[in-house]
């Protein structure tokens, strides 16, 4: 049988594809009536607050509903952050275009780091067009980089 948080994950999810939200992450931290659940919800272009408690009432009427969790806890609903990793497809789907700063999990041309902006992501390879890395020159490459390969990602705000 599985978790705890993999049965609410599994029953909560419905809920927020409901919203046309995606649920990016869940945390539950069981600690008697210090208990925690923790959802992350994001959308193409971002969350609103509204959002985030709308779903939080849903959320919450439905857990009382159901018992799912059948003692006291603080239930959080937000947004991931803008500096939240990307880890998955969507996550560099919804990023198109944005400059970003790769971890890679081996060497790919000899570098374990690389900056660019997501061009692209077919087939489970990531397309990236590298910045040059003298100052001044204009010159872009694309590098291909198999998925599986990228260990995480992260916006570059600058």
């Amino acid at each position: 049988m599985g978790s705890t948080a993999d049965t609410l994950r599994e029953r909560i999810k419905p809920l927020v594809e409901e919203e046309d939200l995606e649920l990016v992450d869940l945390e539950f931290f069981e600690a008697g009536p210090a208990s925690v659940l923790r959802i992350y919800i994001d959308k193409s272009g971002g969350v609103t607050v509204g959002q985030c408690a709308n779903l939080s009432r849903r959320i919450g009427d439905f857990l009382d509903i159901e018992d799912l969790i059948p003692h006291r806890y603080m239930l959080e609903v937000s947004s991931p952050g803008l500096d939240r990793p990307l880890t998955k497809d969507v996550d560099f789907k919804r990023k198109m275009g944005e400059r970003v700063k790769v971890f890679l999990k081996e060497k790919v041309g000899g570098k374990t780091e690389l900056v660019g902006r997501i061009k692209t992501l077919e087939e489970g390879n990531l397309l990236l067009l590298i910045e040059p890395e003298k100052p001044g020159s204009s010159e872009e490459k694309e590098e291909i980089i198999p998925l599986d390969k990228v260990a995480w990602a992260k916006i570059i705000f600058v």
